[in-house]
């Protein structure tokens, strides 16, 4: 069982694409991703991630994103780099065909979205 944790925004398909991709991989996996069905109403702006995100991220074996551009503004990087301080694994999946300049300057493996290439990556980063 791995616990994974996807920063992204619900008005594009980024959610969707890496949870049917981690579907599709041989490892059983718990989500603590904030759900579009009980989204965290009241998100408390004196923290760049509030603690009820932060906790959820803690609870993250690893962290996979997208490599949006997208992920250059607003909370989705936020998370990304509160993941990289309390040394979880991220990984960035290509869903589009240019990334984001955090996900590059940050040094975050950018794989292909890909089932393989996630299992290996997973292998490679996480402890089971």
């Amino acid at each position: 069982m791995i616990n994974v944790f996807i920063p992204h925004r619900w008005n594009n398909g980024d959610y969707e694409t890496i949870s049917s991709l981690l579907d599709r991989t041989k490892y059983k996996v718990r989500d603590y991703s904030v759900p579009s069905t009980s989204p965290f109403d009241k998100i408390d702006k004196r923290y760049n991630v509030d603690p009820k995100i932060q906790k959820q991220i803690q609870y993250a074996s690893v962290v996979i994103c997208s490599n949006r551009p997208a992920n250059n503004n607003g909370m989705s990087i936020e998370e990304i780099k509160y993941a990289l301080s309390i040394n979880k694994p991220v990984v960035a999946v290509s869903i589009t065909c240019s990334t984001s300049v955090y996900i590059s300057q940050l040094g975050i493996d950018v794989i292909s979205c890909r089932k393989d290439s996630l299992e290996n990556w997973i292998c490679k980063h996480i402890k089971n």
